[in-house]
């Protein structure tokens, strides 16, 4: 699975976890659907307000984690 598939799906684990405030979960949907369908990378995510940063940022640790 492709880095932007592997950054939706833990996202996605993310809001349904609840580890990731309710200001941005329409934000980290669209995200999601974005780079599902590859129109979002995860280098457009940098320039994001800070709060879906630290998400990304926290989603590829879990990520990394997990492939440890």
């Amino acid at each position: 699975m492709d880095q932007q598939k592997m950054l939706a799906n833990e996202l996605s684990n993310m809001l349904t976890e609840n580890k990731l405030p309710i200001t941005i979960e329409e934000d980290i949907h669209e995200i999601c659907r974005g780079l599902q369908s590859g129109e979002i990378s995860v280098n457009d995510l940098k320039e994001k307000d800070p709060f879906v940063v630290n998400a990304v940022q926290e989603a590829m640790g879990r990520i990394n984690k997990h492939n440890s």
